[in-house]
């Protein structure tokens, strides 16, 4: 798994990793945080970092200004390392890469595993002259484990790295902040990104693009995540029903069990970000008696049948209180596709 992370893309600007590697390089904090919107290969650039200072180290005598040659990671001539082939199987003893291998809704990475990822820094190295240790993320920390973490930061032993790994960078502790070094990874803009959808995506239609673009918000990550789980098919499957529904919402037993599977954790967060979009192009269509270019077919006639029954206040209202039942449903750990059913209820119906 790892191997197959470090040769995937990632999209930090060559700015960006020139000061993540003179961070580095001063050795003045050894914690370091990559925070910015998922998609963007922030995890593929922090394993590759990781593999290349190990490999490195078995060959240089430290970390000094001339480590990072031409600001590039170039891991071809680190080949003959040891640790070249133990870093690729997680078996490095200098490595350690605390992430949440089960990924179910709702659930975190286990205290014990935060305990053991502690324990690793206070052992020697091996064969790297350093240990690193990788979180992939911080938001599948407890508010326990991230106290634990604060303490693995603050008693860190000065040969060694601490990366810290976050979607939704807002939501870290203060006191983890500020003991970090902070690089935030941005979005691609516009223009670079629907370059690059075209590029990779020329085989897609016209109408599949335009909604691709409009909902990845400039990662490429989570562009390829929708292409790859047929993301747009269930989405017009989906708007087909919602035309076609009368009086009472009535989703065909695909569309309704797709969204009805709680460990379906992409497809949801997905909706969420769909029915936002589609409250947003609503409203602008009641204000402006017109539509946004990016609004596809299928969706203009699903808006001219929701601005029938429902005005501006009561959509942004609905809106307001989508947010609010997502929110609370994270807090408890209820199902939130529970909430994007009855978001959908209450937009379509009168």
């Amino acid at each position: 798994m790892i191997k197959s992370l470090i040769n995937q893309k990632f999209f930090l600007s060559q700015k960006l990793q020139k000061d993540i590697f003179a961070m580095i390089c001063t050795k003045k904090i050894n914690t370091i945080t990559l925070g910015g919107p998922k998609g963007l290969g922030k995890r593929n650039f922090t394993l590759k970092l990781a593999k290349f200072i190990l490999c490195k180290l078995e060959i240089s005598k430290e970390i000094n200004l001339n480590f990072f040659e031409d600001n590039k990671l170039d891991l071809e001539q680190l080949k003959i390392t040891k640790s070249f082939s133990l870093f690729d199987n997680n078996s490095h003893p200098d490595f350690f890469y605390l992430n949440d291998e089960e990924k179910k809704l709702g659930k975190t990475i286990p205290i014990e595993n935060v305990r053991k990822f502690k324990n690793f820094f206070y052992k020697t190295d091996s064969i790297s002259r350093v240990k690193i240790g990788i979180i992939d993320t911080i938001e599948d920390l407890s508010i326990n484990s991230q106290n634990l973490l604060l303490k693995t930061i603050e008693e860190l032993p000065k040969n060694s790295y601490l990366f810290i790994i976050s979607n939704d960078p807002a939501n870290i502790i203060e006191t983890i902040k500020s003991r970090c070094a902070f690089f935030y990874v941005n979005s691609l803009g516009k223009s670079d990104f629907n370059k690059y959808i075209c590029d990779e995506y020329s085989d897609k239609s016209e109408e599949e693009l335009q909604f691709i673009k409009n909902i990845s918000y400039g990662s490429p990550g989570m562009a390829e995540n929708i292409i790859n789980s047929d993301i747009f098919v269930f989405y017009k499957n989906l708007l087909d029903d919602l035309i076609n529904s009368a009086d009472h919402l009535n989703l065909k037993e695909n569309v309704f069990e797709a969204l009805n599977t709680k460990n379906n954790i992409f497809l949801i967060n997905v909706m969420d970000l769909i029915i936002n979009d589609l409250i947003q192009k609503t409203v602008f269509y009641i204000e402006h008696q017109n539509y946004f270019d990016y609004t596809l077919n299928k969706e203009k006639e699903l808006i001219k049948k929701i601005s029938k029954n429902k005005n501006t206040k009561q959509i942004i209202d609905l809106q307001s209180q989508i947010i609010k039942n997502m929110h609370l449903a994270h807090l408890v750990n209820l199902n939130k596709s529970d909430v994007l059913i009855a978001s959908l209820k209450d937009l379509y119906g009168k």
